[in-house]
């Protein structure tokens, strides 16, 4: 159990100090962690390798809210999305850092589909009822919504707005941006 304490407790610190320095080295964050530079090297062999876990971590932590989008579309949307985006706002500080390293490619690819899957395929059944524009492609909608999601997170880390003033923007500027139709 110590070992899953221990990565938490890496992967934390790690997210909190490469929100404010994306350059910081392992030995940094190891001394953020409150662990020896020697354990951060056992637990991560590299930079990269801890990137790669927090990369990972996060999207599964992206993933698990994006779970919350219903599976049908009885709840009204504007409900689901704001309750989804405001779990989302949370999120910010484990998520400044993932434009900023490099990408790991398919593996990282893969766990961003699989976050965003529950929103899309919520999405499509919106399209499907003529209750968002049918001609804008479901990737689009998903890719422009997380956008906005980092255009927030950069406003509530630079203290701009709140994290509930952010989410009813990510909100009102998405479905105004995707041609919502309310019933």
């Amino acid at each position: 159990m110590n070992v899953v304490i221990k990565n938490e407790q890496i992967l934390d610190a790690a997210a909190e100090v490469l929100a404010k320095r994306p350059d910081a080295t392992l030995q940094s964050i190891a001394k953020a962690a409150g662990i020896s530079r020697t354990t951060i090297f056992h637990k991560f062999a590299t930079r990269d390798a801890l990137l790669e876990a927090l990369s990972v971590d996060t999207l599964e932590r992206i993933g698990a809210v994006m779970a919350r989008v219903p599976e049908t579309t009885e709840r009204d949307p504007v409900e689901v999305l704001t309750e989804v985006t405001q779990l989302l706002m949370t999120l910010g500080p484990r998520t400044v850092f993932l434009r900023v390293v490099p990408g790991w490619g398919n593996d990282l690819d893969q766990h961003w589909a699989n976050a965003a899957t529950p929103l899309g395929v919520y999405l499509a059944t919106l399209q499907a009822e003529d209750r968002l524009r049918r001609d804008h492609p479901v990737r689009w909608l998903i890719a422009s919504y997380i956008g906005l999601l980092f255009a927030a997170w950069d406003e509530i880390a630079e203290g701009e707005l709140g994290t509930a003033q952010a989410a009813r923007l990510v909100v009102q500027t998405w479905l105004g941006g995707c041609g919502y139709a309310s019933e």
